[in-house]
């Protein structure tokens, strides 16, 4: 196709699917092609049975899309015969050239991928959290540009959304070692760009980015972040975001596959075109949330077997609860650990080695771990005038309620403990009520100055 009937076409689309209902575009737009678009005629191959759906309800977007990328009316000619195609490529063929040879596509560079083999399918650790977004993308691997085109995946940092990435292109490298993959940020993406526009060879970008199977682009936000001020530099020669819409256009147009990360859905991509965001909502957005309990211990479980140390299962539990924003930092404090086990020269990792061990990567400073569980609730317990008793069983009146959160507040504040061992402490209740109250009250506080003023109290008293 050319440069208009791109445009002409993926305008088409979009129109459609912003007025049509999803099952509805899916079953009588999204299979459609078109073949050309000539003396301004738009050849479009569909179903027979689709036909009277199309002249009743397509004609309206047909007509805006025409006006915009030709200034004209386009007029629609239906064809039913996918043999057409050849015809009217071969038509097409001719009209362009006429009487010269047919011109023939440039050989394609050598594409590195880029690729982290380590990330893979079977050494991602699923849970309820990413359950959704790890079906998507083994989906998206097994049958590329068939489904969720694009795939949308977004999350905080540290998340696994890198892993799945690079999990994607290793599964179809592995099944099509011949496949064009490639695997980059958008940063880079940028950087990329704006070398080419310096040596004036944006043919080779095209070329390099146009030709893929599979495009991978992690931390998409940083395109709509970043951009603005490669315009700038530029004098709005080039636009970074035009040339990825170009290619994402052109990519998805030819139903190879595109999948993005980022940071945010898309609709929160506020310095983004919306042509840019409409385009991202066109196939699958998930979302990956922080792991839970169970699968970080699960991650730990499986991240410890590259060290040569014995890590017992309450050293494990504690990691798993000192850690619970993201894997990035269970995989960094495992690195210190580590360190701190080859000076020492030690076998096995003890809870009292792997505190020592991560307390400069806590960033509210060194937890106090000589301060035990039973001091910090005998202190809540005369504040709130309840006994340790109560703050243990299982009454829920409200004064008690509130010192037994108070209390497993500070205990994960001020000491090394992981979750289950506090939970334990506090009559064997679970690790996820401790969560529970942990957040809880450092969300009142957040809100309470009065809260946080009593907390504060006995926080000295506890010292």
């Amino acid at each position: 196709m050319t440069e208009k009937e791109h445009f002409f076409w993926n305008k088409l689309l979009e129109l459609a699917k912003e007025e049509l209902t999803q099952a509805t575009f899916d079953y009588y737009v999204l299979d459609t092609k078109l073949i050309k678009v000539q003396d301004n005629v738009a050849t479009i191959l569909l179903e027979e049975v689709k036909k009277l759906f199309w002249e009743k309800n397509m004609q309206s977007f047909i007509l805006m899309a025409g006006f915009e990328a030709y200034n004209s009316e386009i007029k629609v000619e239906y064809v039913f015969d996918e043999a057409l195609i050849n015809e009217a490529n071969s038509t097409v063929a001719n009209n362009d050239f006429g009487n010269k040879k047919e011109q023939q596509t440039p050989a394609l560079p050598t594409l590195d991928s880029d690729l982290n083999s380590k990330y893979t399918f079977d050494n991602f650790i699923q849970g309820d959290e990413n359950r959704w977004s790890v079906a998507a993308s083994l989906a998206v691997a097994d049958s590329p540009g068939a489904t969720y085109n694009p795939l949308f995946i977004y999350g905080g940092p540290g998340l696994g959304k890198t892993h799945l990435l690079n999990a994607i292109g290793n599964k179809v490298l592995h099944d099509n070692p011949q496949a064009r993959i490639k695997y980059i940020t958008a940063e880079n993406f940028i950087n990329e760009f704006v070398v080419h526009i310096r040596l004036d060879k944006m043919d080779e970008l095209k070329l390099k980015y146009r030709h893929l199977d599979v495009l991978l682009i992690d931390d998409i936000q940083s395109l709509a972040k970043k951009s603005t001020q490669a315009i700038q530099f530029w004098s709005g020669k080039e636009k970074v975001q035009e040339e990825f819409f170009n290619t994402f256009n052109v990519l998805h147009n030819n139903n190879k596959q595109i999948v993005l990360t980022s940071d945010r859905n898309p609709d929160q991509l506020n310095e983004m075109e919306e042509r840019l965001v409409t385009r991202f909502k066109w196939g699958l957005t998930v979302n990956i949330t922080p792991p839970d309990f169970e699968t970080r211990v699960a991650i730990l479980t499986n991240k410890i077997m590259d060290y040569d140390y014995h890590f017992p299962p309450e050293t494990i539990e504690y990691l798993a609860g000192q850690f619970d924003s993201n894997v990035r930092d269970l995989e960094g404090a495992l690195k210190d650990i580590s360190l701190v086990a080859n000076v020492r020269q030690l076998d096995t990792i003890t809870v009292e080695v792997a505190a020592e061990a991560i307390r400069a990567r806590k960033m509210d400073g060194p937890k106090l771990t000589l301060i035990p569980i039973e001091d910090i609730q005998t202190e809540v317990g005369k504040f709130y005038n309840v006994t340790v008793k109560e703050i243990k069983a299982t009454k829920r009146t409200q004064n008690i309620v509130l010192a037994r959160q108070v209390a497993m507040y500070l205990a994960r504040e001020m000491t090394d403990n992981s979750l289950p061992k506090i939970g334990k402490e506090f009559g064997g209740r679970d690790h996820s009520t401790v969560l529970h109250a942990y957040n809880k009250i450092k969300n009142m506080i957040a809100q309470d100055d009065s809260l946080r003023i009593e907390i504060d109290t006995i926080k000295n008293k506890i010292k």
